[in-house]
């Protein structure tokens, strides 16, 4: 039993380990932008309400902060949805 401790120890820290890099990544990849920047990346004739009011509720429902959404943000390969 001890042996299988170590082991499930040892596995916790690599999973911690593997989305610390995981978050540093995404961080890097998709620094915070405002909501000015996040329109100038939209589509022309793109309603900023709809877009800012989907951009808040992807955010909520995925946990992901506000302004690391982006226009070209994909669910599950960006924003981590499963």
């Amino acid at each position: 039993m001890p042996g299988f401790l170590i082991f499930l120890t040892a596995f916790i820290a690599l999973i911690t380990i593997c989305e610390h890099r995981s978050r540093a990544k995404f961080r890097e990849k998709f620094p915070p932008i405002s909501d000015e920047e996040f329109m100038a990346n939209c589509r022309p004739g793109t309603n900023p309400e709809i877009a800012l009011k989907v951009r808040r509720m992807i955010s909520e429902s995925l946990a992901v902060d506000y302004e690391r959404v982006y226009p070209s943000s994909r669910f599950v390969e960006d924003l981590g949805a499963n």
